[in-house]
Parts: structure tokens; sequence; C-alpha cells
């Protein structure tokens, strides 16, 4: 029967179009649930905290430096980019600019450095072809400029100095000082029409970045871990299992946020399952009864940011002890018992290579 196992409705108030991932594949999810199961209202409602939890929460740094990247993608084409910040020189403290991260290069974007009292430079990144071709597509894209940018305030910024840079059809404006924002555009149409950019020799940045970048702790990343927990128990047990009223304390504050009484970064660093040895940078889940509440454990990229996740507080029947391995490396997926059985057999069969 297709009934949405978050928002608790059935067709046709809700739709179902679409399957829902166990753990996202932003991440490099691969098993979905059946398509009964989650409504595509509900994958629709969860896309941007799903997005916020994969780019700014505490998986995006590694995920920046190992991936994967697009929809779960491996190849470096679709790599994931963290977001523009500031980066400056680790030799270099004057030297700031805009650049990303990914796959744990830093990329700078290009950009002009403007001082209000003297003069311009751009800046480019050598891997993305030639700068002077860089420095001629800058100024055509800054004919189009509207004077609408994402603002960086740094206060390494001189205050009488800001820098403008493009990626991604996206305007950045990075200063210290903001008494300059009414001239940025002032400033790029004086740039536009004494062309500024005919005789600029432009420049590729030298000195070892030091990529400045924030991360969020807050509610998204604690219901998107609950979420997929969620999602395996309903894999595991099945539709009707989940649709209980047990779990709708759990389900309101996975679909609508609140008061966090479910999820809490673990003390101990890492989930205890010594001495099985798992899949180099995978997200490992479990499922455990605890005396009277079914509990889930969570992490991600080789045991980081262990998190707790109560599913339910009346919970006294019998329940055999679960547990799900993303190795999206590999592009697998197991069960805990499907990883177990095959290490085994690898094991074995090891065994009978050396005995040969």
């Amino acid at each position: 029967m297709k009934h949405c196992i978050y928002f608790k409705k059935t067709e046709p108030e809700v739709t179902f179009l679409s399957e829902e991932h166990i753990f996202p594949a932003g991440i490099g999810g691969k098993k979905k649930l059946p398509q009964e199961y989650v409504s595509h209202n509900c994958n629709n409602a969860f896309s941007s905290i799903e997005l916020e939890f994969m780019r700014n929460s505490l998986i995006s740094m590694p995920r920046q430096f190992y991936g994967p990247g697009k929809r779960g993608k491996l190849t470096p084409s679709k790599a994931t980019k963290s977001n523009i910040s500031i980066m400056t020189g680790l030799n270099e403290p004057i030297s700031i600019g805009f650049g990303y991260i990914s796959l744990g290069k830093p990329f700078n974007i290009s950009q002009i450095r403007v001082n209000t009292n003297g003069p311009i430079q751009f800046s480019s990144d050598p891997s993305f072809g030639d700068a002077q071709n860089q420095l001629s597509d800058f100024a055509r894209k800054l004919e189009s400029f509207n004077n609408t940018y994402i603002l960086h305030e740094n206060d390494q910024f001189d205050e009488k100095e800001f820098i403008l840079g493009i990626h991604d059809k996206k305007w950045h404006v990075g200063l210290s000082n903001k008494e300059l924002l009414p001239r940025v555009n002032e400033f790029v149409q004086k740039l536009i029409d004494q062309k500024s950019f005919e005789n600029k020799t432009p420049s590729y940045g030298t000195s070892q970045p030091r990529v400045h970048q924030s991360i969020q702790m807050d509610d998204s990343y604690f219901r998107v871990c609950a979420k997929i927990i969620f999602n395996y128990l309903a894999n595991k047990k099945g539709q009707d299992f989940v649709l209980e009223n047990r779990f709708d304390p759990l389900r309101n504050w996975i679909v609508n946020g609140g008061e966090n009484d479910f999820a809490t970064i673990m003390e101990n660093k890492r989930i205890q399952f010594e001495p099985i040895s798992f899949p180099e940078q995978s997200h490992l889940l479990m499922i455990t009864r605890t005396a009277s509440s079914l509990m889930g454990y969570i992490s991600f990229y080789d045991q980081n940011f262990p998190t707790a996740v109560t599913l339910c507080d009346d919970f006294d029947e019998p329940f055999e002890d679960d547990g799900f391995i993303c190795d999206w490396k590999n592009e697998k997926e197991y069960t805990l018992l499907e990883f177990l059985h095959e290490e085994n057999e690898e094991r074995k069969l090891e065994k009978s290579r050396e005995n040969s």
C-alpha cells in the first residue's frame, strides 16, 4: 500500500513518484526503499535540508576532500566543491581572495581586487586554462553585473579595497568596510566604460592557501541522521512497523523540527565493532535495543561524527541488532550480516590460497 512513513498520508493527498535512498545519493547511497514508502511530497520537503546537510554540516569537510560528487558520482568532473570562501596565503597573509576546495585541492575563482585609491588586479587559476582568455571572459561577464552578489566580510581586507569574483554564474564581494558597498557598482561601471582590462596582465596565485570556512552544527544535521536510520528501520522491519504511533514523536521531529530530544553526538569517538574492519571511508549505521529504548547509531567517513538517535522510548519486544554499511568508494552497500559473511568468505579464500 502506498502510505508515506513520514507524512502518514496516502494517495491522492500525496503522490509517490520516486524512491527514497537509505543513505542520501549525495554521499554515495545506492539502496532505495520501495516507491510506496516515502511520498514525493516528503522528498521535495527534505531536499533543501539534505542539501544543507551535505554542503554545510560536519560531513561537508571530508566530502570536499574525499567525495563523492554530485549524486554520488566518483568521476573528478563530478567532484564535490566546497562553498566559495575566503582564502589567504600561508606565507603571504596579505594575499587574500576567493576560492573553493574540490577533492582536497584549492582552486581560485576569477576575480579582481580593487583598491579605491589605486590599482586593480585580476587573478585566476591555471587549472581553468589560459589566463588571458580567463581575463577576457571575466570582462564580458562584468558587463552583465547587476549589483546582486553574496557578501563575504573579513577584517583582513584593507578598508579601502574589495574583491569581486564570479563562479557558477554567482558574484561574490569581499571586504572589511561595508561603507564601500554602495561604490561596488560604481567601480564596475567605471571599469566597463574605461575598458580597464584591455592592457591588464593577468596573474596566478603562487602561495599555498589557507581556506576559511564555517560549518553548521544545527537541527538539519541531526534530523537527516535520524531520517537515514529511520529509512533503514523501515527497510528492515517494513512499512507497517514504522507507521506505528510509538514512532510519531521521532517522525514529527524529523518532518517539522523543533526541540531536539532525540539525537546527540556521542562522547566516545567510534561505534564499537571491534575487531571488524569496515571499508575505507565508509558510512555506518546500527540499530539496537537498549533497555526499553530502540536506539540508532550512525557515523560517516571511517566512523567520524558518531551520532546516537533515540527512535522509540517504549520498546519492550525482542529486537535483533542490525547494521548497514555504505561503502561508497566501491559503490557497494551491505547489511551488517552480509558484510560479515563476505569478509568471512574472503578470509577462507585467502587461507586456502596460503595452504595451496
